[in-house]
């Protein structure tokens, strides 16, 4: 009875799983129906929109594709041509070398022209056209390549049919000389107290190649202006074993002229020999007053603005305006030298000392150097230049101011030297290339002797 009662219950029970089990699926069965349905209904709205869209993009490649594929069978496709320096085959049946004169002569005649032709021009010739070059060759080409020249007066080798033709000129003009550099022919260079600047000029020597502060007069006056031309041919006439004496004057360098002004007449006398080793310029700058009623005074040759070298003046202008000008005041050295030399009651209208740059050590040492009444030898801190002045009281009265400048006693510092005497002085020039007044750098040179004041 257990048994029966035991094995009921678990069959009772087991049908009540599996009631409660066919319940549980069946309800997740209707609850996935449901679920499925939902999105059945919305594909079954948008499914057909998107079908149709994709239909007719598929037809408009296909289309594109058909039409494309007949084009390219209607039309052939064509080749870009690469860039090239070469010549195309029928560019050159068609090319201006067929129609070359020179090409069309025979070929005796045109060995003959070339025969005369040295290498080089036969070398430029064989690189006109391919043509030239079969009949040419290279040979020409071998002759060229060791002959590596730089640019040489003598020679000028890019300007050789020119250069040939003015040695031609010359010879049936013999009062011309063939100039190297501007490759003119023009009269032979003057001595100092005869040249004078032009525009022409500036070709030949260029624009820092004068000492252009010596004052030169209009008309019939005179003047001196001298180029570096000058000291080459003054150094030819030195001597290399000099004695203690002073040689004898170099007649190229020697000059003089007077210039008339207001109150006062100029005169300068420049000559030139060899001290020592050294080729020593001298001027002396003559200031001569006109009327005795009313002497000369140290301000009537400040306002001359006389000027011994690039750095020594008496002009109290300012710099023009600019980015290395700012401040820059002239050298008062020039003045203080005037003034000391003349009497007291003549050195009424001298610039202040604010007007002039701050002296150098070397410069105030000198000022605290002089003795009234004694013959001061002044120097230039910047240049090879030596001056001393005199004062002569005698009717209407006299300044002298004798100056020496020395170009060196080799061709080396001779060139040297004469950077330290010209005066550079441009707007468009940085401070370290410019050299007057306003910029003065000590400079190393050999010091040298100076004849009898």
């Amino acid at each position: 009875m257990v048994a029966t009662r035991k094995s009921t219950r678990r069959g009772a029970q087991s049908e009540s799983t599996k009631d409660q089990a066919t319940a549980t699926s069946s309800a997740a069965l209707t609850r996935q129906s449901k679920r499925k349905a939902i999105p059945e209904t919305a594909t079954s709205k948008v499914a057909p929109i998107r079908q149709s869209k994709r239909k007719a993009v598929l037809e408009a490649e296909e289309k594109r594709e058909s039409e494309n594929a007949a084009n390219g069978k209607s039309r052939k496709r064509v080749k870009k041509e690469l860039p090239s320096y070469l010549q195309k085959s029928y560019q050159a049946e068609n090319g201006p070398n067929q129609n070359v004169r020179l090409l069309n002569l025979p070929k005796e005649s045109f060995d003959g022209i070339t025969s005369f032709l040295e290498p080089d021009a036969l070398t430029c010739l064989s690189l006109t056209c391919k043509e030239i070059l079969s009949f040419v060759g290279t040979e020409s080409w071998l002759e060229c390549r060791p002959r590596r020249r730089g640019w040489d007066h003598d020679s000028h080798s890019t300007l050789g049919p020119l250069y040939s033709l003015l040695t031609l000129l010359v010879r049936d003009a013999p009062h011309l000389v063939d100039c190297t550099v501007c490759a003119v022919l023009h009269p032979p260079l003057k001595p100092p107290r005869e040249h004078r600047k032009t525009k022409f000029t500036n070709s030949c020597f260029g624009p820092f190649a004068y000492i252009d502060y010596t004052p030169i007069a209009s008309g019939i006056y005179g003047g001196y202006s001298l180029v570096w031309e000058h000291i080459v041919e003054a150094r030819k006439s030195l001597t290399p074993h000099p004695g203690d004496k002073p040689g004898p004057l170099i007649e190229l360098l020697g000059g003089n002229f007077t210039i008339p002004r207001e109150r006062l007449t100029h005169t300068m006398n420049s000559s030139g020999r060899q001290i020592g080793k050294h080729l020593v310029l001298k001027h002396e700058h003559v200031f001569r007053g006109t009327s005795p009623r009313s002497p000369l005074r140290v301000a009537d040759i400040i306002d001359l603005k006389v000027r011994l070298c690039p750095h020594q003046t008496t002009s109290t202008q300012k710099a023009e305006p600019g980015r290395y000008t700012k401040s820059r005041l002239p050298c008062g050295l020039l003045c203080h030298s005037i003034a000391t030399a003349a009497p007291l009651s003549l050195r009424a209208g001298i610039p202040a000392p604010s007007m002039f740059c701050t002296p150098a050590p070397s410069e105030k040492k000198q000022m605290d150097s002089t003795v009234p009444g004694v013959s001061t030898l002044w120097t230039c801190r910047a240049c090879p230049t030596k001056w001393h002045i005199q004062y002569n009281g005698q009717g209407a009265g006299q300044f002298k101011i004798t100056t020496w400048q020395s170009f060196g006693d080799t061709a080396y510092r001779a060139q040297e030297y004469w950077k330290m005497l010209v005066r550079r002085e441009m707007s468009n020039l940085a401070a370290d290339k410019r050299n007057s007044e306003f910029f003065i750098s000590n400079k190393q040179y050999v010091d040298f002797k100076i004849d009898d004041r």
